[in-house]
């Protein structure tokens, strides 16, 4: 019995604690209310327009840039970037395949992209680099950040799949492939075992590639050497193109293939280096200090401003214990009354970001909104309060001289 009429007498103060913390929101004290739970808010709203953007950049919904490139790369669960696969499965009869990419609607310029680790020989050295093999286009520009337009245009070795057109020989280098071998323009190199290429140009490697030694040849003639003229193979094909209906008419092209956006390329490395996660913690731990200090501020400012009502409480014999309650009860439902607010505020700023960037910036949102964030920044509201309360609880027992309990 004793333990149920304590029980009652807690949830009673507890309801004394809420009905008191709602006539001060509305009546005796709205402007310091409004302090506390606005700062609250504030916090709660950045955190979850931070938490959308890290979400967005994980689920990579963001195409950024002006540009859609599209990759469509076979279905696999390998780990490896699909920008320097080599090992995964590969697409078959590529040559037909980009002929008919390039006949779509929006496309401006597409290539299969055919990349191997080989040995290259040049000057009595020997090394391993990425050789990659498109069919250059005047339109294509880069791929893994060398630019095509040192290459012969439509891969002219490729006859009709004869492969028995003209043998260009053409090999772009990286300046660090370059460095790697100490050769200079129209000097010859030998790439796995085939001696008649010819460096047509040296390219100062973009971030795409980093820094990997790279040399960039003519799809067909990188075909020949490494065998893969057979079923004229390569890993993946690059569309370039400024229209997104694009990617619903090459999304069919091979059965079990996926077709990625560059923005799923830009963020691959931000998957792997964990930097979404680390913005969804520093905006957690930021909301946290900046809410704490906000309403221990605010709050002890208030409590210092109603010492005379914490006097009658105690003249009352109301006890130190029970005024604790009452002001915990407070601090938690204006910090959880804030995190609602700055939830559904923060769920408004994603829609403003993502209205924004699309219009200036890309055709897809690079933020994730959900309901979820609503609980979310409810419950960071909470703990929020749960943290400011030791120190409000000293201040309100320095504050009064109580009864005992």
């Amino acid at each position: 019995m004793r333990l149920r009429q304590r029980l009652t007498r807690w949830l009673g103060f507890i309801a004394v604690g809420i009905r008191r913390t709602a006539s001060r929101a509305t009546a005796t004290a709205q402007q310091r209310v409004r302090f506390s739970c606005g700062g609250v808010a504030v916090a709660i709203a950045l955190l979850v327009m931070v938490t959308g953007l890290g979400v967005g950049l994980a689920t990579s919904t963001t195409v950024a840039d002006e540009e859609i490139d599209y990759w469509v790369v076979p279905d696999t669960d390998s780990p490896s970037s699909p920008l320097v696969a080599t090992d995964d499965p590969q697409f078959g009869a590529v040559h037909e395949t980009n002929a008919r990419i390039t006949e779509l609607d929006g496309v401006d310029a597409a290539t299969p992209v055919l990349a191997q680790v080989l040995p290259v020989e040049a000057n009595d050295s020997t090394e391993y680099v990425l050789v990659v093999g498109v069919i250059s286009s005047p339109e294509l520009g880069q791929v893994t950040g060398l630019e095509t337009a040192a290459l012969t245009p439509h891969d002219p070795y490729y006859a009709a799949g004869a492969y028995n057109g003209t043998w260009t020989g053409e090999v772009v280098l990286s300046d660090g492939a370059a460095d790697l071998f100490g050769v200079t323009a129209d000097e010859s190199v030998t790439i796995a075992g085939n001696s008649s290429f010819t460096v047509t140009r040296i390219e100062t490697h973009s971030t795409t590639g980093g820094t990997v030694p790279t040399a960039l040849v003519q799809l067909s003639e990188l075909q020949r050497v490494t065998g893969a003229a057979q079923y004229d193979q390569a890993d993946q094909f690059v569309v370039s193109t400024a229209t997104p209906a694009v990617k619903d008419d090459i999304a069919g092209l091979y059965p079990q293939s996926t077709v990625q956006s560059r923005g799923a390329m830009t963020v691959s490395s931000t998957r792997d280096s964990a930097l979404s996660l680390a913005l969804a913690l520093t905006a957690v731990v930021v909301a946290l200090t900046i809410g704490t200090l906000f309403v221990v501020t605010t709050s002890g400012l208030e409590l210092v401003v109603d010492r005379q009502q914490l006097a009658l409480l105690s003249a009352m014999g109301i006890s130190v214990r029970s005024q604790l309650c009452l002001v915990g009860t407070q601090t938690l439902v204006l910090t959880g009354l804030g995190g609602v607010l700055g939830s559904v505020g923060g769920l408004v700023g994603i829609r403003l970001i993502n209205t924004v960037a699309m219009r200036t910036l890309t055709t897809e949102p690079i933020a994730v909104s959900h309901l979820w964030f609503i609980p979310y920044g409810t419950g960071v509201g909470l703990v929020i309060g749960l943290l400011s309360l030791p120190l409000l609880l000293v201040i309100t027992r320095r504050m009064t001289g109580g009864v005992p309990t």
